[in-house]
């Protein structure tokens, strides 16, 4: 259900998808590049970036959110095991963890301009934050994930179980800036 928050505010979308939760050691991300072109490259900058690949025709969504933690997202379309797979496969030999997510975190989209909406939960400086920006932060008192979109939005991770109540927040708080 897509829903317009406050008078003309952003629009506030849940996002169908599947999200995988991939933890190895950041000296072992070079072996990703089989699976994700440009994830190496990726590796060596900072933590809380993101990149989108092409796998097996599908687009993902990479985020690094720790020197060992990679997240990764698409909307519907393919089951997590396949994914899971070649990652097993592309990682023999290494030490991993690779657990689906999709069932306990809700992907929310929010279009633009969400900066100023975001700023009124998050202590986050948006403005100096690169534009491939992908990090844990809070929200209010909520804890969740965000990515940068390249239109200005901000697609959002959030424990499916606080979905609705976040949502809540956002409509409340988009009143608050239109005011």
């Amino acid at each position: 259900m897509d829903a317009r928050i406050g008078t003309d505010g952003p629009l506030l979308r849940p996002q169908a998808g599947r999200l995988l939760s991939l933890r190895l050691r950041a000296s072992d991300a070079a072996a990703l590049e089989p699976l994700a072109p440009g994830l190496a490259q990726l590796a060596q900058l900072d933590i809380g970036r993101q990149r989108s690949v092409i796998w097996s025709g599908e687009p993902l969504l990479w985020l690094r959110l720790g020197p060992d933690e990679w997240w990764c997202w698409w909307a519907q379309g393919r089951q997590a095991q396949p994914l899971m797979q070649s990652v097993a496969q592309t990682l023999q030999g290494i030490f991993h963890a690779c657990v689906d997510l999709s069932d306990g975190q809700q992907a929310l989209l929010l279009a633009a301009p969400a900066r100023p909406l975001l700023r009124l939960g998050c202590d986050l400086d948006f403005e100096r934050l690169p534009g491939d920006l992908a990090t844990r932060t809070r929200l209010a008192s909520f804890p969740v994930v965000l990515a940068a979109t390249a239109d200005q939005g901000m697609l959002l991770w959030v424990e499916a179980s606080l979905s609705l109540s976040l949502q809540q927040w956002l409509r409340r708080a988009a009143v608050a800036v239109s005011e």
